[in-house]
């Protein structure tokens, strides 16, 4: 039997710099990201349109095909374009839609395990590498989100955020924190684990990149509005909100994890 090819994953969880982090990458050369992936849902984030519209790796024949066919398999999708990447000298890298595994809602309960990672590990070898943020700027940023206010509790929250802290440090990751202090030893680790090529040029070109999903003008992320990558001062928090997240055990197993302070 012949080595599987290999395939690079980023796996983060929302609203923990994942956008940014994306970006990024995808303006590297040769690269080609198809953004929030997951086989559990095709629809809300449209990988085959991204495939097909940004680069070119769909036809308008295989979309017609699968339609007729109900849809192909995500391993039958991610192996299409990452043929027709590699035909074009390009690398396929693909950004897992983390958060239907560990929080899920609205569109799923999670199962908090990695459903790409299950679609295509038969197949590939999966390169991968995590992206974390710490657990209170996550749950705030997600709170600011439209439509996710009160969509979790505190401790459903810390749930999801432990069991992606136990993957994370299983598999390797870097902090979005660490990112935004230096970009570029960041991004040198995720490419190394990633399989592709670090490509300097992404400094110039990041913040006009946008064949990708996520944070936008309207939902207030800081890769729409930002052109410098920098470390900001944490906000402030309500002294009820740590209250509850220093009340559930999930949130110091979580920060010792992954060294974040509580």
């Amino acid at each position: 039997m012949g080595k599987k090819p290999a395939i690079g994953v980023i796996r983060n969880m929302a609203r923990s710099g994942g956008t940014l982090i994306g970006k990024c990458i995808g303006c590297m050369d040769g690269v080609m990201l198809l953004s929030e992936i997951h086989p559990g849902n095709l629809q809300v984030t449209n990988p085959m349109m991204q495939a097909h519209k940004w680069f070119g790796l769909v036809t308008q024949k295989d979309l017609a095909r699968w339609k007729q066919a109900r849809g192909p398999t995500m391993l039958q999708f991610v192996h299409t374009c990452d043929q027709r990447a590699r035909a074009g000298g390009g690398s396929l890298v693909l950004r897992d839609w983390s958060h239907l595994d560990y929080l899920g809602r609205p569109f799923v309960e999670p199962g908090l395990g990695f459903a790409l990672g299950e679609a295509l590990g038969g197949a590939y070898e999966i390169k991968q590498i995590c992206t974390t943020r710490h657990p209170v700027d996550q749950y705030l940023s997600m709170q600011s989100f439209p439509g996710m206010e009160g969509m979790f509790t505190v401790g459903e929250h810390l749930r999801g955020c432990l069991a992606f802290a136990r993957y994370a440090v299983e598999h390797g990751f870097v902090r979005y924190e660490d990112f935004t202090g230096d970009p570029d030893a960041a991004l040198m680790r995720i490419c190394d684990a990633i399989g592709v090529r670090f490509d300097p040029g992404y400094r110039d070109r990041w913040h006009g990149y946008t064949t990708i999903t996520g944070d936008n003008a309207q939902t207030g992320g800081r890769s729409a509005s930002e052109k410098e990558i920098r470390s900001l001062p944490r906000k402030p928090v309500d002294p009820a909100i740590m209250d509850a997240f220093r009340a559930c055990p999930e949130y110091g197993q979580a920060c010792a994890l992954l060294g974040y302070e509580e």
